[in-house]
């Protein structure tokens, strides 16, 4: 599951910002690349350890495999190969969900007080903060991640992403068949998608 995502899912049970901004923060250390030293604030810890719970029933959700064998197959068909597909699989599933998600308001509201939180008594960055502050300025800017809804933000994304994984990265002579499925995989995405949350609040037991 992709950041924003996360964020939505741990307000189920609660909207705190310190719950939400946690929840995100294992997604905004692989993005810069820098690892936490110490976390002093609990509501944040919590939020870490929902994160990889989330992860943990997101990736054996059977809507999310479902959408995952779909694409792989589909990619495949048009000659894209087979771990380009399954990478396309999975992280466009996610960026998707998340710019399905991000269309209403609320979710956005809570997304972005997370990311105003004044974190520098709470969390030590090994770094010192300066990697996450650059980031976290980044995304406030940026706002509502509605881009993930469009599929040739998301064809962008994805080659940023595979680029360093020789055996995952978008091969230029594979780009058009990548970029002319993405939208059927964005339908795909939206269709399942409320079969999707709701495995996911009956897994980690979150109901209205």
């Amino acid at each position: 599951m992709n950041f924003f995502g996360h964020a939505v899912v741990a307000s189920w049970s609660d909207s705190g910002a310190g719950h939400l901004l946690g929840s995100m923060l294992p997604d905004f250390e692989a993005m810069v690349g820098v690892s936490l030293s110490l976390v002093r604030d609990p509501d944040i810890q919590r939020g870490i350890e929902l994160h990889h719970r989330t992860d943990d029933a997101f990736h054996r959700a059977p809507a999310f495999l479902a959408s995952c064998a779909e694409a792989l197959e589909a990619l495949m068909g048009s000659g894209v190969r087979r771990g380009t597909a399954r990478a396309v699989g999975h992280i466009g599933t996610e960026l998707f969900l998340d710019g399905w998600l991000a269309r209403e308001q609320r979710h956005v509201d809570d997304y972005l007080h997370a990311l105003d939180l004044e974190t520098n008594a709470l969390l030590e960055w090994s770094d010192r903060g300066a990697a996450f502050s650059r980031l976290r300025a980044r995304l406030s800017v940026w706002g509502a991640p509605l881009d993930y809804s469009e599929p040739a933000f998301v064809l962008a994304r994805l080659r940023d992403a595979l680029r360093a994984r020789p055996s995952l990265a978008l091969l230029e002579e594979q780009s058009e068949q990548v970029s002319d499925y993405l939208p059927s995989l964005q339908r795909l995405v939206e269709r399942r998608a409320p079969e999707l949350l709701q495995g996911l609040r009956d897994a980690l037991g979150c109901w209205d």
